[in-house]
């Protein structure tokens, strides 16, 4: 018998292991602990800009001679009123149950109603992606709709969040009015209640250090060091205008009735870690180079001419990406000028038409025959496509595998209310990247040219739309370099690209 036999142990049964014993607890050796304690701290807005209730911009900071731990007890509390003024001369009262077949509230509204979201260092502002103004608002209620279920509780544990308000269906069981049992009416119950505020947490998706890797709570998240670091600001910029209620017609010359979110409270809760003096004297004694998990995306926006038959991009100088997101949406979003009233349909991205895309770095393109990725109507890439949904979705989500079929994957998820073209650029169970079919790999060795371009289906290009194509990365997105008290610097590993 071999030595690696003789030390193998025999598995226990069921009946031995009534007579093995696990080890004593050791947990009251309580002075070597790290972390002794945490307090919960309600910081209100340092500074208000506009009406309290309906303000243009809120201001927090932060500060701490503590280590700030962004688990889920760190969040932004949001209290407020749905409110209709039915006359022009009339008060302001309550929305009632009944109001929501008169008006339809946008989806995802609450991260509708901002410009921006702003997390600022000093004079350094904590931002790892490029996604531009009132577009990223868009793309999260798509994420909202399609993340695992698991993941929703913890970000949208109430009933009323906005991320519990995004439609899974189009047509009247979508984000509809007239049918009570659309999923726009089942979700007004909980914003409409006469003789009850909205209330819920809410944390802010990719944006360091509130959310960090690809799903919320995936690990544990790290902690901030605020004893080394300046003050935090927070800044909220708000849209001037309400733009996010759609009403039904209402006959000449009867008042069309004004809605409006009348906000009431808003707050950060931040928890502040109590640590062994030991431990934190060790912990900040030397420099170190912490690199936070997180996602990175950029936005890029294409004005494609109506009625094209193919559009030619170019994101330049890029580290070959993850993926590929590409979505329509009206010309106005980009401009802040877009308002719900105008809605014709029960979409949150509009029909884009596009048939199928092609690749290219340096003039090498990535395939040399069909099907391939970026036929993304063939039959065989969508069952790709629903596979990649399921095992490799886009930013590293976790998806609702409920939500994911076949049908919904098919003509490029025109079934759904998010049509869009999703290319993953990775090789199956694995972040290393599709390199061009000629290229041995080099390609991904520095910054390229990525050519990206568009053929369209026999509609042609969409009319009056804007096409935003978004690349991302799932891997670190934040390095914190600590010197020295006062000194420390932060970094963004992709932001150098634009």
């Amino acid at each position: 018998m071999s030595k690696e036999q003789k030390n193998l142990k025999r598995p226990s049964t069921a009946l031995e292991e009534q007579f093995e014993f696990g080890p004593v607890a050791k947990w009251r050796n309580g002075t070597n602990q790290k972390v002794l304690g945490s307090e919960i701290v309600v910081n209100e807005a340092s500074n208000i800009v506009g009406n309290v209730n309906n303000p243009t911009c809120m201001e927090f900071t932060i500060r701490s001679d503590e280590v700030l731990s962004f688990g889920p007890n760190s969040r932004f509390k949001v209290k407020g009123k749905f409110e209709v003024k039915k006359t022009a001369v009339g008060e302001w009262e309550a929305c009632v149950p009944a109001d929501a077949s008169n008006v339809v509230v946008m989806p995802n509204w609450w991260e509708i109603l901002m410009k921006d979201f702003e997390i600022w260092h000093g004079n350094n502002k904590i931002a790892s992606s490029d996604d531009g103004r009132f577009v990223s608002q868009y793309l999260n209620t798509f994420r909202y709709c399609f993340m695992n279920e698991e993941q929703k509780k913890l970000l949208c544990p109430e009933k009323c969040h906005p991320g519990n308000g995004v439609p899974t269906k189009v047509g009247d069981q979508g984000w509809d009015n007239v049918n009570t049992g659309s999923e726009w009416h089942l979700y007004a119950k909980e914003l409409f209640k006469e003789s009850a505020s909205v209330q819920f947490t809410w944390t802010p998706l990719d944006s360091q250090p509130f959310y960090q890797f690809c799903n919320y709570l995936q690990e544990a998240q790290k902690i901030f060091p605020m004893p080394l670091l300046d003050r935090l600001l927070i800044r909220v910029n708000f849209n001037d205008k309400q733009n996010i209620f759609w009403t039904k017609d209402y006959p000449a010359p009867d008042h069309i009735p004004e809605y409006r979110f009348r906000l009431t409270d808003f707050r950060v809760v931040t928890e502040r870690l109590r640590l062994n003096k030991a431990f934190q004297a060790s912990l900040f004694k030397s420099p170190k180079i912490w690199h936070y998990p997180g996602v990175t995306k950029f936005i890029q926006s294409e004005l494609v001419p109506n009625g094209s038959t193919m559009f030619k991009c170019v994101l330049q100088r890029i580290a070959m990406p993850e993926g590929l997101f590409i979505f329509c949406l009206p010309k106005d979003v980009s401009t802040g000028n877009y308002s719900y009233k105008k809605k014709t349909n029960t979409f949150v991205f509009q029909k884009h038409n596009i048939e199928r895309i092609t690749m290219a770095i340096n003039n090498e393109v990535f395939y040399m025959t069909e099907p391939n990725i970026g036929t993304i109507r063939d039959p065989i890439i969508e069952n790709k496509i629903f596979y990649d949904m399921l095992h490799n979705p886009p930013f590293g989500m976790k998806t609702n595998q409920k939500l994911i079929t076949l049908d919904t994957v098919h003509n490029a998820f025109e079934s759904t209310p998010y049509p869009m073209v999703y290319v993953n650029l990775t090789n199956f169970g694995s972040t290393s990247r599709i390199v061009p079919y000629v290229n041995n790999g080099s390609a991904i060795n520095t910054d390229q040219d990525l050519e990206i371009s568009m053929t369209f289906t026999q509609d042609r290009s969409a009319t009056d739309m804007h096409y935003f194509v978004c690349f991302y990365y799932t891997d670190t997105n934040l390095v914190l370099e600590m010197k020295k008290k006062g000194e420390v610097n932060f970094s963004f590993p992709y932001k150098k690209i634009f």
